[in-house]
């Protein structure tokens, strides 16, 4: 029993340690997605280079879309923006960005995303590019997306997945257009 005083400067320290290990930033048990995803540049609604470094330290959660579609991305824009907005009521949405990747580069020019985006309030980016660029943004993260071969008013056929990533950039979790706005920011608080 006497050598436990001279063990006490030996273990504070260890304890100490193991007690602020858990103080720390926990691990999300979102799994990391190592075939969807990578570095890009793109341009953004101010017409200025827009990196995916440039979100690096912020979750991101990133569609694809275009402004003249009819029905599917207007409505997931709006659900981004409910999900941005209940971030916002958390005093969370600094850490968080929407980013929207247009396909439609004709119509949805930087000057056009720019006008387009703000009507969503949730502080979206909006990327838009030559075609070639969105072609191998898309090819990334497995987006497909076909014109119509229509010569105005043109539509697309495309997938619509919404893509959360962590802060570090990598792709954490896909959901469909109809996703659980509850859910995303749950996942998204998960990566903070």
């Amino acid at each position: 029993m006497r050598k436990l005083p001279y063990l006490l400067p030996y273990l504070l320290p260890l304890l100490l340690a193991f007690l602020l290990a858990g103080c720390g930033k926990q691990e999300s048990d979102l799994p990391v997605n190592t075939r969807l995803g990578g570095e890009f540049t793109l341009t953004d609604q101010n017409g200025e280079p827009f990196s995916q470094a440039a979100l690096n330290g912020k979750v991101t959660i990133l569609f694809f879309g275009y402004t003249h579609c009819p029905d599917i991305c207007p409505a997931v824009l709006a659900r981004v923006a409910q999900v941005y907005r209940q971030l916002q009521e958390a005093g969370e949405a600094d850490q968080v960005q929407p980013v929207f990747i247009t396909f439609d580069p004709e119509r949805d020019t930087a000057a056009y995303l720019k006008e387009y985006l703000p009507w969503f309030k949730a502080n979206i980016i909006g990327l838009t590019g030559s075609l070639e660029e969105i072609r191998q943004v898309a090819k990334q993260y497995g987006v497909v997306f076909i014109k119509d071969q229509q010569e105005q008013d043109y539509l697309f056929t495309h997938s619509d997945y919404i893509y959360l990533l962590d802060d570090q950039g990598r792709v954490r979790k896909l959901y469909p257009a109809d996703f659980t706005i509850d859910e995303v920011v749950n996942d998204a608080k998960s990566l903070l």
